[in-house]
């Protein structure tokens, strides 16, 4: 990518976390965010369509963060282990509080963390192999457990406590005793 994209981009992020530190997501405007950018209301419909398609570009470099940690997860040895998955799943969300705290209360939140669930657990399917025909129940485990552990980090936004949070995903994840009857 051009230093110049780059740049302009990491320039749009950053004033966007700093805009949704002082007021909703929806109340920002093309012009202030070009202002606290400092680029020019043109150079920002060269990478954007609106403040939505800006404020999801953003909510990506986020996720893809989060993905990149799924695509190490081996779906046998993370039932046996999750703390280290979790673990690291959870020091890349607190990276993104800030922005994650705004971005909770914003008009796209819902339809991105659904792409965000989606694409969880394709990473993970993908990487372990696995595909609905061959492996369903593995992947009904996973949408399962992707779910649960996004909500369980969205829906107490903005209180985070990251220990008790690696607790009860950790317990969740080894949940094991019933498939193993059945």
């Amino acid at each position: 990518m051009d230093r110049r994209i780059k740049r302009t981009r990491t320039a749009v992020f950053n004033a966007i976390l700093d805009l949704m530190v002082e007021k909703e997501a929806r109340k920002i405007t093309v012009m202030e965010l070009c202002k606290r950018a400092d680029i020019n209301k043109s150079t920002f419909y060269l990478h954007y369509k609106s403040i939505d398609d800006c404020l999801q570009s953003c909510f990506q470099i986020v996720m893809d963060g989060i993905v990149n940690v799924s695509k190490y997860i081996i779906y046998d040895e993370i039932k046996e282990n999750p703390e280290p998955f979790v673990t690291k799943l959870l020091d890349e969300v607190e990276k993104q509080l800030d922005y994650l705290y705004r971005f909770k209360v914003s008009n796209i939140c819902g339809p991105s963390i659904k792409m965000l669930k989606e694409n969880l657990v394709a990473s993970i399917s993908e990487s372990n192999n696995l595909n609905i025909k061959d492996n369903y129940y593995e992947i009904a485990s996973i949408t399962y457990a992707v779910a649960g552990l996004v909500d369980a980090i969205i829906q107490p936004l903005p209180e985070f406590n990251k220990e008790e949070l690696k607790k009860v995903m950790c317990t969740a994840l080894q949940c094991k005793e019933y498939a193993e009857k059945h």
